[in-house]
């Protein structure tokens, strides 16, 4: 829920429903745009080390919430 609420603060509603975390290629292979890399960064690095996770965790439950919103949205 908190890396929800961050990602919704921090970036466009437009943004989390078109980008990808990294820019890399989707499994349909047509690549998203990335999401902005200082604040995509700020957020898993606060997170990492509020709740005591890897990075590697929270960057998962990252493009969780981001591949929810887009299915929410199609």
């Amino acid at each position: 829920m908190a890396i929800a609420q961050a990602m919704c603060r921090l970036f466009t509603f437009h943004q989390l429903v078109t980008c990808s975390m990294k820019g890399a290629t989707t499994t349909t292979g047509s690549p998203r745009p990335s999401l902005p890399a200082a604040e995509r960064n700020a957020i898993i690095d606060v997170i990492a080390k509020t709740v005591d996770k890897p990075l590697v965790d929270v960057e998962e439950k990252m493009r969780g919430c981001l591949r929810h919103l887009r299915l929410m949205n199609n």
